[in-house]
């Protein structure tokens, strides 16, 4: 990301909170180490001090942001079938993670990442509910599908990476010495983090028809 240094600066008190968080989610596009108040004041052409009006520092900002990316979680439609509804919203999960992938792991490393996470719990329990499955057993089962997307979108993530095609190369080649079953199932090793992998995932752990 390029910051146009020359913009000039923009007159005291004239920035609002949505656009500082705008501004940082740019930012934060980079990789959320990026993210800095003073590189989101540069993005903004502002000073860093214009920013302390709205926000404390850094990790305030962090929350918010991670806050309005939970936000946008969309309702998955109410079907007959509960555990289709599972499945869907654990898709649907995944691909804000997805869509987000700056956030991920500031979502994982955050316990109460904001308000905005009640929704979606609440969806995910409404879900389990019709299935039959409340109280303790139905919080383990949504920590379980959070468990899953945040490591899912880890692994996806790592083979985004330039240099993972080498790694899965050698993955697909299969290890050296007498692993005959991991040799016969390289190719697939090297699938890891794929859609079709989750899908599978998905079918097994919701009780679906699926196929490898």
């Amino acid at each position: 990301m390029t910051v146009d240094r020359s913009r000039t600066r923009r007159r005291r008190n004239s920035l609002n909170l949505d656009e500082i968080l705008d501004a940082a989610e740019r930012v934060a596009a980079d990789g959320i180490e990026s993210l800095t108040i003073r590189a989101v004041a540069e993005q903004l052409g502002a000073s860093p001090m214009g920013l302390y009006r709205h926000v404390a520092g850094k990790d305030e900002l962090i929350d918010l942001l991670l806050d309005r990316v939970l936000g946008r979680m969309p309702t998955v439609p109410e079907t007959a079938d509960p555990l289709h509804d599972l499945a869907c919203f654990a898709r649907t999960h995944r691909d804000l993670l997805a869509d987000h992938p700056w956030a991920v792991p500031a979502l994982v490393a955050r316990a109460a990442p904001g308000p905005n996470a009640v929704p979606i719990g609440e969806q995910c329990l409404n879900i389990l509910a019709r299935a039959g499955v409340q109280g303790g057993e139905a919080v383990a089962v949504f920590s379980g599908v959070l468990a899953l997307n945040y490591g899912w979108m880890s692994f996806a993530l790592g083979r985004r990476r330039p240099e993972a095609s080498a790694s899965l190369a050698r993955i697909e080649a299969g290890p050296r010495g007498d692993f005959p079953r991991t040799a016969a199932a390289g190719p697939e090793l090297a699938q890891f983090g794929s859609d079709r992998h989750y899908d599978v995932v998905l079918a097994r752990l919701c009780g679906l028809p699926g196929s490898a």
